[in-house]
């Protein structure tokens, strides 16, 4: 243990904000604050003796009591230690370290501030300023791999990082050229695209279309993607010229363009193996990548506008301490601008659902066991009994479509009636939940399920165990929550392509019932006709409740309205190489 962590457990253990107050104590209370030997306990006090942070009088003989005065207060000892933590990338096992002392409410606020001040956007130098943006982050970065990112922040970045072939807008969901200068059907089964020359990768070398040929065929050959389904529709993908790419499909298929604007169908370089170097043609390169933080710097050679911000720091803060250190991206930290308190609030939908894993076997395998968990668990009473703050029940992935429903209440008995349907024996059933967030809404659950005689277990959803098939394999249910902002087409089918969770956790024959829905719905000519298509596939999953919508919430975050050029993406974040703050 470091010394610095000593003297926070020390100084949080006899709770005095203030220094070079005396305070009595003996060396048997120090050992047992401490838990170390008393050789070790005295090397501890003469070393932050030495350090100056304390001072130590041992009692001589029987009667007399140690006296210890601690001269470096108790918040500038944390801020010391944090300031460490974040320099050695360790700030997730600081945070940990500093939420298990007993912290005075009034540092915590202090050691807020503090945070608040070290994000946001920062300046560094003297005669050429770097513009840094540092970001808090509450959730695991897995992956930066475009075709293997499952969160959406991993998507986010993606986007930061790498680029696509065509882009969509958010807005008016319009396709435009990116990566290409434009695109071709000369026939219904073939789509040729026409690359932009001198965009470069990373490391160095120009985009060609054989990197796009690597990039599908990489796609195409791993299970893992969620673009591996494609292979059931692509018959090769070819150059003609290093600018010109053409891709053959088995038949005709109008929803190409849409999957060539998703981050997850990002070019990467033939080259390089993107497991062990992350290389894209983004606005941003990848610094440095693990798993406290990722640092993201501009790409000089980017071949549209460079960034504006040099920087980019994101921090992974520990999940439990994200109600007690808040954090806005406000711009107070730039000397130069005027009109601070202003925001610019952005809105993100959130969906909560329940998907039963009907390929385990269990009761949850019968409908009417599901039926009878749907009946238990009745939205309004949920609402109303949790104290849920501006939520809204739902019936579907989208809040414009829930909106539309109406919400029957179901009792208690009427769910008893469909348990006793199923032959349900008293099983313990175990259900994954998202976050503590989430804690008491699932203690809510987990009471409703035993009224009704369901015995359920509650387990942590870790997203990196979740992916081992051990540990995911023992969920009977698991709880999580959906984003998708508004009815992007790319946005709605996404989740349910290769590998995503609902289809770990169908059925054979489920997974088959989803794919003919995605088989007529990228056939589908109009925006319109494949929407219909996809509300079918919602109606499927109510009538047989293989998930249980929950409700809808809003996340907001505060801006600056100083930032300039704000861009808000698909899934509600801000895109970083448009931002920029006007210097004095």
């Amino acid at each position: 243990m470091k010394l610095i962590e000593h003297y926070l457990i020390l100084n949080a253990a006899y709770a005095t904000q203030k220094s070079d107050v005396e305070i009595e104590t003996t060396l048997s209370e120090i050992i047992s604050i401490l838990g170390c030997s008393q050789p070790n306990a005295k090397g501890v006090l003469n070393r932050l003796k030495k350090q100056g942070w304390i001072r130590w009088k041992p009692g001589r003989g029987r009667g007399y009591r140690s006296r210890i005065n601690f001269q470096l207060s108790l918040f500038d000892g944390i801020k010391m230690y944090v300031s460490e933590q974040l320099a050695q990338d360790h700030f997730k096992e600081g945070m940990e370290f500093l939420h298990s002392l007993s912290i005075p409410t009034q540092i915590h606020s202090f050691l807020g501030q503090y945070l608040e001040e070290w994000f946001g956007f920062q300046t560094e130098g003297d005669k050429e300023i770097k513009h840094i943006l540092r970001i808090p982050m509450y959730r695991n970065l897995i992956s930066l791999d475009p075709a293997q990112v499952s969160t959406a922040f991993e998507y986010h970045f993606a986007g930061q990082i790498y680029d696509t072939l065509l882009r969509i807008d958010s807005t008016t969901k319009q396709i435009y050229p990116h990566l290409v200068l434009g695109w071709d059907t000369p026939n219904e089964k073939e789509w040729v695209f026409y690359l932009r020359k001198g965009i470069r990768f990373h490391h160095g070398r120009l985009l060609t279309s054989e990197d796009v040929i690597y990039t599908f065929q990489r796609v195409l050959d791993s299970t893992a993607s969620v673009f591996y389904w494609l292979g059931r529709y692509l018959n090769k993908v070819e150059s003609s010229g290093d600018h010109t790419v053409i891709f053959h499909f088995k038949q005709p298929f109008p929803f190409f363009p849409n999957i060539l604007s998703s981050n997850k169908a990002s070019i990467v370089p033939y080259d390089v193996d993107i497991k062990q170097q992350v290389v894209g043609t983004g606005p941003f390169f990848v610094r440095s990548f693990s798993k406290e933080k990722l640092i993201l710097e501009a790409f000089d050679h980017y071949f549209k506008e460079r960034a504006w911000l040099d920087r980019v720091e994101i921090f992974r803060f520990p999940e439990e301490l994200q109600g007690r250190f808040s954090y806005k991206m406000t711009t107070k930290n730039v000397d130069s601008l005027e009109l601070q308190e202003k925001t610019v609030n952005q809105h993100v939908t959130i969906t909560q659902l329940i998907i039963f894993q009907t390929k385990k076997p269990g009761p949850q395998q019968h409908p009417a066991f599901r039926r009878a968990i749907r009946l238990a668990l009745d939205r309004n009473t949920m609402i109303n009994e949790t104290n849920l703050k501006e939520v809204h029940p739902s019936d579907s992935f989208l809040h414009t479509h829930s909106k539309k429903r109406i919400f029957p209440s179901y009792t208690l008995s009427e769910a008893r009636e469909d348990l006793k349907e199923s032959g349900y024996s008293g099983e313990t059933l175990t259900m994954l939940i998202p976050s503590l967030q989430w804690r008491e809404n699932a203690l809510w659950i987990q009471s409703r399920c035993n009224q009704i005689g369901v015995s359920l277990e509650l387990l942590p959803l870790d997203l990196k165990k979740t992916l081992q098939k051990e540990f995911f394999q023992q969920a009977h249910l698991i709880m999580i929550n959906v984003i998708l902002v508004g009815d992007s087409e790319i946005n709605l089918i996404e989740p349910f392509g290769n590998n995503s969770l609902y289809r770990q956790m169908f059925t054979l024959e489920e997974n088959q019932q989803m794919d003919m829905y995605m088989d007529r719905f990228i056939s589908g000519k109009t925006t319109n006709e494949r929407i219909s298509i996809w509300n079918e596939m919602e109606d499927w999953f109510r009538q047989e409740n293989l998930i249980l919508f929950q409700f809808h919430f809003k996340e907001e975050t505060a801006y600056s309205s100083n930032l300039q050029g704000y861009k808000f993406g698909s899934l509600g974040m801000y895109d970083f190489h448009n931002l920029w703050i006007k210097d004095k």
